[in-house]
């Protein structure tokens, strides 16, 4: 009896660990962006980078689905596929995305040799059901999978979104990947995790069920995102059934009361301070994540009904939705003068705080130029403290000390040369090795201590010039302002759920 069974256990094991996930690896992606120069508050030109993950669904037109808070900002995407071995990875473009679900739609330039996943049923998914996460963890481990179990099918972590809970180890960068089904079928979108005060991962991650990613994918085909919004996001606040039975509220309802006058959008002169809203449409209201994505489940100009409770009487309000969605202004690419989007000058003065310098020093660098793309940052300021006194100091200096071109080493000592270097390698369509040295102290709050030379880096830069008559013209058209977010935007997070992403 013994020796009949154990063959059925064996075939039965090894059935259910034949999982593929070279499948899961092949069809993931990761991705890098950086965000748009902005001057901060010392004068300097800053930006961020930033990763994330996603997944192929189209080989026929090269669409990469991934999180809207991984591209939110971004002025270059770039898509890595899994073993790719270059410094620079595919360009792609964003269609369009939406912080309401974090979906985001990516079109690349080319998609050659990269599977489309497969797509899974996230209604399927039942509680201890096994799960592959797949992507990026920490911007530095492209093409990493870990595996854990569904642990609950439909958990308001933060926002609008009914996540799918998951154990599999999520980290930032992995934002965008799939989660799997042991079938290797995607069945979520890693998007966020849980996290203690400090930011410790507690091992819950949260991912968009495929269903509802499908859903809002269509929709983004089809142009921006739309959804009603009352006015009410920053003005109310949850009651439990105990605290709203105070307030009189019938029937033991829980409910959310207004903290103060709504002064725009369509509950001003509507809703006052102290109102408390314990129906929206005779649904019942039982916390304010649960109001705002009932309201949000209506569409701009619809009427809702509000039932009030105002002074220990009833009312019924009734409110016209506004447009939710709130387009960012459009970041442009910056004028430049020269062939490599950035602005070096000579920091010659030994008694001056920032030092001396016998090369060019970089002093800004413009959005989407050049130096930009290739991943250059400025030399860096800061504020600190002399005594009582609030002080700028110098945080760090980059410079550039020479160029590799065609092969030979040339050495630069001013920006003249420097230039003329970029011309005759723009004029001949070439690409120029920069070579930066960064300067900074090995203290960086020791404001008497002298900047030391910390290391030396090489970027690879491809010289251009922008198509733009003069600085300020509105009819500036920019060589490189390539690729652009077509609608950015910004997500909204609670205090301790995280977007997986990795700056």
């Amino acid at each position: 009896m013994i020796l009949a069974v154990i063959p059925v256990a064996v075939f039965t094991y090894d059935r259910y660990n034949a999982v593929d996930t070279d499948a899961m690896l092949d069809v993931s992606v990761s991705i890098k962006t950086i965000s748009h120069v902005r001057i901060d508050k010392v004068g300097d030109s800053v930006w961020e980078s930033g990763s994330g993950s996603g997944y192929l669904v189209s080989s026929k037109n090269c669409e990469v689905w991934t999180n809207h808070h991984v591209i939110a900002d971004a002025a270059v995407v770039e898509v890595f596929p899994r073993g790719w071995n270059r410094a620079a990875g595919i360009s792609a473009r964003v269609v369009n995305s939406t912080p309401r679900s974090d979906v985001a739609v990516l079109r690349m330039e080319h998609c050659q040799g990269i599977p489309e996943a497969r797509l899974g049923d996230s209604s399927q998914m039942a509680a201890g059901d096994e799960t592959y996460a797949v992507g990026n963890p920490l911007g530095r481990n492209p093409d990493s999978i870990s595996r854990g179990i569904i642990s609950h099918t439909e958990r308001f972590a933060t926002g609008l979104t009914p996540y799918l809970q998951t154990d599999a180890a999520i980290n930032p960068g992995n934002s965008g990947g799939a989660l799997f089904n042991h079938a290797g079928e995607v069945i979520g979108m890693n998007t966020a995790i849980a996290s203690t005060k400090d930011g410790a991962n507690v091992g819950i991650g949260y991912a968009v069920p495929i269903n509802l990613v499908k859903s809002v994918a269509t929709e983004l085909h089809s142009g921006p995102p739309s959804w009603g919004d009352a006015g009410l996001t920053s003005v109310i606040s949850s009651l439990t059934p105990d605290e709203a039975e105070i307030f009189t509220v019938p029937d033991g309802h829980a409910a959310i009361i207004v903290t103060k006058d709504p002064t725009e959008g369509p509950s001003a002169g509507k809703l006052k301070a102290r109102d408390v809203i314990y129906k929206i449409n005779d649904v019942g209201v039982t916390a304010a994540d649960q109001a705002m994505r009932t309201i949000a489940s209506y569409a701009k100009g619809d009427t809702i009904v509000f039932e009030v409770m105002r002074n220990g009487e009833t009312r019924a309000i009734d409110i016209t939705l506004e447009e939710g969605w709130k387009a960012d202004e459009e970041q442009v690419a910056e004028f430049y003068e020269g062939h490599l989007g950035m602005t070096l000058e000579m920091w010659t003065d030994k008694e001056a705080e920032r030092g001396a310098f016998s090369s060019p020093v970089i002093a800004k660098v413009q959005s989407l130029g050049p130096a930009h793309k290739a991943h250059i940052s400025s030399s860096q300021k800061n504020v600190g403290f002399r005594g009582p006194f609030a002080v700028s100091f110098q945080l760090d200096v980059k410079t550039i000390t020479g160029a590799v071109y065609g092969g030979e080493y040339i050495p630069v000592s001013t920006p003249d040369e420097m230039e003329q270097i970029a011309a005759k390698a723009y004029k001949e369509t070439s690409p120029l090795l920069l070579e930066i040295q960064v300067w900074a102290r090995k203290n960086p709050m020791d404001l008497e201590a002298s900047l030391d030379h910390l290391g030396t880096a090489f970027y690879k830069v491809v010289p251009r010039v922008t198509a733009a008559v003069a600085p300020g013209d509105d009819d500036e058209i920019f060589e490189s302002a390539d690729v652009e977010s077509e609608h950015p935007g910004e997500l909204q997070a609670g205090h301790s759920v995280h977007p997986a992403r990795t700056l």
